[in-house]
């Protein structure tokens, strides 16, 4: 009897420790999965306990603030992580046990802005620590701020010529329609506004369709150096008028893969602010340089030049470096904006090399074919 005892005593061992190996088993996998998932996230987490000393940080969070997994964790959050905000709101969810959030507009170690969420950590009933996941929203915050910008702008640039074609109405209904030296030059004005808001509305609706989804291309070979001549042509009036020369220095051979009506829309583009932005007297050389699998198209012009500070924003949608002979010209403002959507649609870049004083190289690039 007691060695049928002893057996069953073993068997019930044996199960219990099948059981809690099971069990481990079990908690392993779990604990390997939920830092999977931690490694995978692209939301920075730290895990802190009551004393606020960091427990685990996952690869987020060692690429943001540039620490190690191993020099972090047993260590003072603050200690780790200089930053009071981030310090004050897991101090505060620890002392409270609720949770909280904050925008956080960081300048070191990188300037970006974040969300950060804390939740509070419980064993036994008893706040144990802390959970905190910072997000990143510097590029939400970008594009929030542009679309403000852009209706901004719109709202501008629409106001201003219907506030003068509204007014300049209202005078000639008000008697100045019988001056008719007068009211003709009223109803000219009225005129080039409404021309101005025209131009804007097609740009508009342009950018718009360009943006879609639904603009395809229809690429073919375009033989480069007889089409920009072709373009050049149509501005024999505009170039006449202010002396410019122009010189087309792109190899005959050379073709591009390109969808030939927006191909035109973006030298238009370039060509017509070459020669509004440029001296009398001046010149105007468009060139090319083969890159391999792509070509590099070059408009250069002796005009006045782009300040430094304003190069980076040049193509962004209303930027103008200076605005009042810009509109004075004709301008949208939407113009270079156009040109790098279009060349962006035909996987190329787009840029400007120019210093103040000294005349720009506007340029894209554009698949080649050999």
């Amino acid at each position: 009897m007691l060695i049928t005892t002893n057996k069953e005593i073993q068997r019930k061992i044996d199960s219990a420790v099948a059981g809690l190996n099971s069990r481990i088993q079990e908690l392993e996998k779990q604990a390997n999965q939920i830092q999977a998932i931690l490694n995978s996230m692209i939301e920075g987490v730290i895990a802190v306990d009551r004393h606020a000393n960091i427990i685990s940080i996952n690869p987020a969070i060692e690429q943001i603030f540039g620490i190690s997994k191993k020099d972090a964790e047993g260590r003072l959050l603050l200690e780790v992580i200089k930053n009071n905000d981030i310090f004050e709101i897991a101090s505060a969810v620890l002392s409270s046990a609720q949770t909280a959030s904050k925008e956080l507009d960081l300048v070191w170690p990188v300037k970006r802005i974040f969300q950060l969420n804390a939740t509070p950590l419980f064993e036994a009933g008893a706040v144990s620590g802390c959970l905190l996941a910072i997000h990143d929203i510097t590029e939400i915050r970008r594009l929030e701020a542009m679309r403000r910008d852009f209706v901004a702008n719109v709202s501008h640039e629409l106001k201003t010529p219907l506030t003068s074609i509204s007014g300049f109405v209202e005078t000639l209904l008000e008697g100045a329609l019988e001056d008719k030296e007068n009211s003709r030059h009223f109803l000219e004005i009225i005129k080039e506004h409404t021309r101005r808001l025209n131009s804007l509305i097609n740009d508009l609706l342009e950018l718009s369709c360009i943006e879609s989804s639904n603009s395809g291309l229809e690429l073919e070979e375009i033989k480069l150096s007889g089409f920009v001549d072709k373009i050049l042509s149509a501005f024999k009036s505009q170039l006449k008028k202010k002396t410019i020369l122009t010189e087309n220095i792109i190899p005959q051979g050379l073709s591009v893969k390109a969808d030939k009506n927006r191909l035109e829309q973006v030298l238009v583009n370039l060509i017509d602010n070459a020669i509004k932005f440029n001296q009398d007297k001046g010149f105007i050389k468009i060139s090319a340089e083969d890159l391999g699998d792509k070509i590099k198209i070059i408009i250069e012009d002796s005009g006045a030049g782009i300040p430094a500070k304003d190069i980076a924003r040049i193509f962004e949608r209303f930027y103008r470096v200076d605005k009042a002979r810009s509109r004075e010209l004709g301008g949208t403002g939407l113009g270079l904006s156009i040109v790098k959507h279009i060349v962006e649609l035909h996987a190329g870049t787009v840029g400007v090399d120019s210093v103040e004083g000294a005349g720009s190289k506007f340029w894209f690039t554009l698949p080649l074919i050999i």
